[in-house]
């Protein structure tokens, strides 16, 4: 039922005031307000200081200049909006009162699948550990102390980024299973009792509920964080293009590391947006069993009251927005992929200026990106 893998996120997020403390939290207390204060003030410090210390930026065109500080500002604010969701507790409570009244469906179909749970929660956040480990000791033996000065703090907004869209991943994913256990309900059950029609219809309402407060609780964060991949993608593939200018000794390396550093950005956001899409495929499934099974049916009465739950159905459309600007699923990650395209033919329009070698002047390389 995942509230064991969301308790353990819970867990480990309410020690960064990243997540509500538990499940069961009821308000918003004076030591959580000033715990939310303070890792709010800790942020905007730690990444004030790091852009402070990439003098290197002014060596770039203005686009260049524009994508990198838009990037450093996304992710910060994207990092300080996290912890502002922290407070929306009422939300809170109607998102969790929502998913245990429709826990029920997953009575039949989930019996025993508990297992494996924890493993979801660690690998994640180890891959991320070993990787981030990798390309931080790199570019130490070859900058030094001023790549910690630089992008030190980065490497831990990165594991926010990576915490927080596991987190919600798993939020997803609980009303991804009702869905399916509605499903299954409908196969199993409607033609031996029709007040289980009602009752299915009455789980469709609450789980469309349980989406839009889903939206209403997480929708700029997700806005902010595609915004922030996207730029990041962009910051990526501009760099490792660049490539040749930074010396030949350590080119192969320089683009496995910026390579992984991608993968640590991307492939967390791109999970997320497949996930999302997959509760519709879920939802579209059980509106196409409804419309089948209605016209193979014989007694007017029965098809009255299929073809009702097929219009509640059709009215509670499960769909999960960025703050209602965009909405989340596959064609997301191709708006990703044809924004950064596009700006990308932007940017190389643009002269650079001559970036000096990279082994030869420290200041101009950077641990994530240029």
């Amino acid at each position: 039922m995942c509230f064991k893998l969301l308790n353990s996120y819970l867990k480990v997020g309410k020690c960064f005031a990243l997540t509500p403390p538990s499940i069961e939290t009821d308000k918003n207390t004076k030591f959580r307000q000033i715990h939310q204060v303070f890792m709010t003030l800790l942020t905007i410090s730690c990444v004030t200081m790091s852009v402070y210390f990439r003098g290197f930026y002014l060596q770039y065109n203005l686009a260049k200049i524009t994508v990198c500080l838009l990037t450093d500002i996304v992710l910060c604010m994207f990092c300080c909006r996290i912890v502002f969701e922290t407070s929306k507790v009422q939300q809170w409570i109607e998102l969790i009162n929502c998913l245990k009244q429709t826990t029920c469906l997953l009575e039949e179909t989930e019996n025993g699948k508990e297992q494996g749970i924890q493993w979801k929660f660690i690998v994640p956040q180890v891959v991320f550990w070993i990787i981030s480990i990798y390309i931080t000791v790199y570019w130490y033996t070859i900058l030094g102390v001023l790549q910690l000065e630089q992008y030190g703090f980065e490497v831990l907004q990165n594991y926010v980024q990576l915490f927080y869209t596991f987190y919600v991943h798993t939020i997803i994913e609980m009303i991804q299973r009702r869905y399916k256990a509605l499903k299954h309900h409908f196969e199993r059950r409607f033609l031996a009792n029709d007040k289980n029609l009602n009752q299915m219809g009455h789980y469709a309402c609450t789980l469309k509920e349980t989406v839009n407060t889903f939206n209403s609780i997480y929708g700029w964060s997700l806005l902010l964080l595609i915004t922030f991949t996207t730029l990041q993608f962009l910051n990526y593939l501009e760099y490792n293009l660049q490539s040749q200018e930074f010396g030949t000794e350590n080119v192969t390396q320089t683009i496995i590391a910026q390579v992984l550093a991608i993968l640590l950005s991307f492939i967390p956001t791109g999970i997320l947006l497949l996930k999302c899409d997959n509760v519709m495929e879920e939802f579209e499934g059980i509106v196409f069993l409804v419309s089948k099974s209605s016209t193979k049916l014989i007694d007017p009465r029965i098809r009255e009251e299929v073809d009702r739950f097929g219009h509640i159905l059709a009215t509670n459309l499960p769909q999960f927005s960025a703050a209602r600007f965009i909405f989340l699923g596959r064609t997301t990650l191709l708006g990703i992929f044809g924004t950064v395209a596009t700006f990308f033919i932007v940017v190389t329009t643009f002269e650079p200026k001559p970036r000096p070698n990279i082994l030869e002047t420290p200041a101009n390389v950077s641990l994530y990106r240029a």
